[in-house]
């Protein structure tokens, strides 16, 4: 019976065990004998530790000897710095002569240039008043119709002599005669015809006769004019708003040679040569402002040959008519010219106060 109810030893609890070794006397002083030991090392290591960093510290011989080569090497720094800087100061200061220099021989240009061009001025004006010069026994015949092979010397002399009635010549010795030297005209109007007098004083008989008169020959109306240098066209083209402005006031004006516009008020004459002239001239007469182009700075025709037929071209014929019409002289004009660029019979009698 007691051994059925026993308990078996699998099924009893197990005493627990003590792993650690037993007790001995001497424990106690194993364990701090070990702590010391490695306290020891620790400050051993510490000390080697510090040895090592006092041995790599810098002495006050070496710290002195440190200040010196960095105060040389900054020394040497400065010191190329300042060389820069004296060379930079010797560059600009050449730099600086060297422009008041350019500045100089610019203003001496300027100078220069600015007397050359009234020199060209001048010379430009003395070329146009020897141009026109060399003109002044031609007259220059509008509206004559071409013919194939014409003789114009037999033409003009006929013209001349219807002119002049009862006081032409018997000769008028004509040196010579020719269509202007340029192309056909592809609008089939006639190109003029200069023809060149010996006699200076039977061109200008001719012409006085020809201003009191409309000419009519073999059927056409016909206009005589001076022959003028293609620049004293341009620049009488440039003044016709001008001129227009004279007219419409009734104020007497005249060309002069060398090129000027002569206009008189309160029996005094008011010159114009230049086109810096124009605000005076336009005050002296009380007129209003009129856009005036720069006559001198207008360029050259493409050909001489044919600028005086360019100077002239594309004026409305209306508008010449009113033009004529103000004159009192109202005509139909058989080209598509401009009278007021060469002389004409009006303003020579408003000119003469007529």
């Amino acid at each position: 019976m007691d051994g059925f109810l026993s308990t078996p030893d699998s099924l009893r609890p197990m005493r627990p065990t003590d792993n650690m070794a037993p007790d001995s006397p001497g424990a106690g002083s194993t364990t701090d004998s070990h702590a010391g030991s490695m306290q020891m090392d620790t400050l051993s290591q510490i000390s080697a530790e510090l040895a090592t960093i006092a041995s790599n510290m810098l002495t006050k011989a070496d710290k002195t000897a440190l200040v010196q080569e960095m105060r040389s090497a900054i020394r040497e720094e400065i010191q190329e710095v300042r060389s820069d800087l004296n060379a930079l100061e010797q560059r600009v200061t050449e730099l600086e002569a060297d422009c008041l220099q350019a500045a100089q021989h610019s203003q001496a240009a300027d100078n220069a240039t600015s007397r050359q061009g009234t020199v060209l001025l001048d010379l430009r004006r003395q070329v146009e008043d020897l141009d026109n010069r060399g003109r002044r026994n031609n007259i220059r015949v509008r509206g004559l119709a071409e013919q194939a092979g014409e003789d114009l010397i037999t033409i003009l002399t006929q013209l001349f002599t219807q002119v002049l009635g009862e006081e032409a010549p018997d000769t008028y010795h004509i040196e010579r005669a020719h269509r202007a030297l340029r192309p056909p005209r592809t609008d089939g109007l006639p190109r003029d015809i200069i023809c060149c007098l010996l006699s200076f004083q039977l061109k200008e008989a001719i012409m006085r006769a020809a201003r009191t008169q409309t000419i009519t020959f073999m059927d056409t109306q016909i206009s005589l004019f001076q022959d003028l240098s293609h620049l004293t066209l341009e620049a009488r083209r440039a003044l016709r708003p001008l001129t227009r402005l004279l007219q419409d006031r009734r104020i007497p004006y005249k060309w002069g040679h060398p090129f000027s516009l002569q206009a008189r008020k309160d029996n005094s004459w008011r010159t114009m040569r230049w086109p810096n002239d124009v605000p005076g001239f336009l005050r002296a007469l009380d007129l209003p402002a009129a856009a005036i182009p720069n006559w001198i700075l207008m360029g050259p025709p493409q050909q001489a040959s044919d600028s005086h037929q360019r100077a002239t071209d594309g004026v409305d014929p209306q508008e010449e008519e009113v033009q004529m019409a103000r004159r009192n002289r109202a005509f139909k004009r058989p080209d598509h010219a401009n009278p007021e660029d060469y002389d004409h019979p009006t303003s020579r009698k408003q000119a003469r106060g007529t």
